[in-house]
C-alpha cells in the first residue's frame, strides 16, 4: 500500500510540473496591456467656406496599440451664414491604433463617428433652427512620445456629415458645407 501512496505521489507530481509548462492563453495576456489616455484636441478645418476652430477632447481604453473611447468636440468661432451664425458641435465614439507605438516617432490612425448639431442663431443669440447630423472623421496622424504618460499627435483628417435640411437654414446649408478637410493637434495623457 505505501508503494503505491508514493507512486501515486511521483505521478501527481510530475504531472503538475508539466501542466505549469502550458500555460492557459488568454485574449489579453502576453505582452498586450491594458490602460487608457484623455486629453484635450482641436481640429483647424473650413465650415461654408470660411475658416473654422473646433475645441473638444476625448479619451479611451488602451489596448495594446488598440484604443477605443469617445470624443468630443465645438465650433469656437461663429461662422457666418446668410445674416446670422452658424453653432456646430458633434461627440460620439473615437477609435485607433498607432504602429510602431514604442518608438518616438510613428503614425497611427483614428476614426471618429457621432452624431451633433447644427444650428443657426442671430447676433442676439437667439436660435433660430437646430438640425441633427451624423458625422465620421477618419483621421492619419504622427505621434510623438515625449514621456511614459504623455504624447503629442499631429494629423489631417476629412470630415463627413450627412443628414443636414438645407430647407431649414437661411442660406441652404449642406451636407458638403460642413465636410471636408483639416488639420488636428490632440494632446493625449495617460500610461502608454
Amino acid at each position: 500500500m505505501r508503494k503505491i501512496i508514493i507512486a501515486s505521489f511521483i505521478i501527481l507530481s510530475v504531472s503538475g510540473l508539466k501542466a505549469q509548462d502550458s500555460e492557459i492563453q488568454t485574449l489579453f495576456s502576453g505582452t498586450t496591456s491594458i490602460s487608457g489616455f484623455g486629453g484635450p484636441a482641436m481640429s483647424f478645418t473650413t465650415i461654408n467656406g470660411e475658416f473654422a476652430h473646433m475645441m473638444g477632447g476625448g479619451g479611451g481604453v488602451l489596448l495594446g496599440d488598440f484604443f477605443f473611447g469617445g470624443y468630443g468636440e465645438g465650433l469656437t468661432n461663429g461662422i457666418p451664414i446668410g445674416a446670422n451664425r452658424l453653432d456646430f458641435g458633434h461627440g460620439g465614439f473615437w477609435t485607433g491604433y498607432s504602429f510602431f507605438a514604442n518608438r518616438p516617432f510613428h503614425p497611427a490612425i483614428s476614426a471618429q463617428i457621432g452624431w451633433g448639431g447644427v444650428s443657426e442663431r442671430d447676433y442676439n443669440y437667439s436660435y433660430l433652427t437646430s438640425d441633427n447630423v451624423f458625422v465620421f472623421n477618419p483621421a492619419i496622424e504622427l505621434e510623438m512620445n515625449f514621456t511614459r504618460f504623455f504624447r503629442l499627435s499631429v494629423g489631417v483628417h476629412y470630415r463627413i456629415v450627412t443628414g443636414v435640411n438645407p430647407e431649414m437654414y437661411s442660406s441652404h446649408l449642406t451636407n458638403s458645407d460642413l465636410s471636408g478637410p483639416g488639420a488636428l493637434l490632440a494632446f493625449k495623457f495617460g500610461w502608454f
